[in-house]
């Protein structure tokens, strides 16, 4: 028996057990690949034809391939290992939360110039910008702002809670037990009045 003929009828057992080794979709499609090459005499250009797919593709499935490891035919995660966390410090996000209630049409640009002129608050554009997406800090009865914060009530009258910041990930632990809110904590300068 070649090896041609074992990865054949591996192939073969590995689509009738598919329901029972609970194979993905994508996975039986790739056997699928495997099965019709290896009946059509190893011919991979007429596979990836037949499938319409690239050949790069199927050469790294098939090199991937093991009959012992059903895993080997599943897409791996792409998810990064390891993802920076936010830098920007709990008083900053505050302002910039504060200065967006009051202002909530002031794009980025303006609200950094107000963050170092009120609070003297040293933050660039970029992240004033980030701040504002992250926290979905979008204050404004616009379509626009709706939109962003994935307001869908508001279009019913319903009320919506402005407090997008998830508090949880800016104090400790010993001031969040007491039910406070911890941005209140925050010592911040009184916006001015015009």
């Amino acid at each position: 028996m070649s090896v041609r003929d074992t990865r054949l009828a591996d192939v073969r057992r590995l689509l009738k057990q598919a329901v029972e080794l609970e194979l993905s979709a994508g996975a039986v499609q790739r056997l699928k690949w495997f099965l019709y090459t290896l009946e059509h005499d190893n011919n991979v250009s007429l596979a990836c034809r037949h499938f319409g797919i690239a050949r790069s593709t199927f050469m790294r499935w098939w090199n991937r391939f093991d009959a012992a490891d059903t895993s080997s035919l599943e897409e791996a995660s792409r998810r990064p290992h390891a993802v920076r966390a936010p830098e920007t410090d709990a008083r900053t996000v505050s302002a910039i939360r504060e200065l967006r209630m009051a202002h909530p049409t002031t794009g980025k640009v303006g609200i950094h110039a107000m963050l170092r002129e009120i609070y003297g608050i040293e933050a660039s554009v970029s992240t004033v910008g980030r701040v504002i997406a992250r926290h979905k800090l979008f204050f404004a009865e616009k379509a626009s702002h709706q939109q962003k914060r994935g307001d869908t009530e508001t279009a019913t009258g319903t009320e919506r809670d402005t407090t997008a910041i998830n508090t949880t990930q800016l104090t400790p632990a010993s001031s969040s037990d007491n039910g406070e809110d911890p941005l209140s904590l925050l010592p911040l300068p009184p916006l001015p009045t015009s």
